[in-house]
């Protein structure tokens, strides 16, 4: 299983792929749910990491989309 992040800053995006992790910047609702609908398509996709300013922003989404 692998892990992935859900990021709103490069800058921590760029220090998760040092670490061997890979994921995706996004900054608006539809680059969060097409972000979100690509991971969950992923089968080797384990753990989801999402930056809390991301989470604040679109937890109902996040969230509906999960459930």
């Amino acid at each position: 299983m692998k892990m992935y992040l859900l990021s709103d800053n490069v800058d921590t995006l760029r220090g998760m792929r040092l670490a061997g992790v890979d994921g995706v910047v996004a900054h608006t609702a539809e680059e969060v749910l097409f972000a979100m609908k690509q991971v969950m398509e992923k089968q080797d996709i384990g753990i989801l990491l999402v930056t809390k300013k991301l989470y604040d922003a679109f937890s109902e989404k996040l969230l509906e989309i999960l459930a």
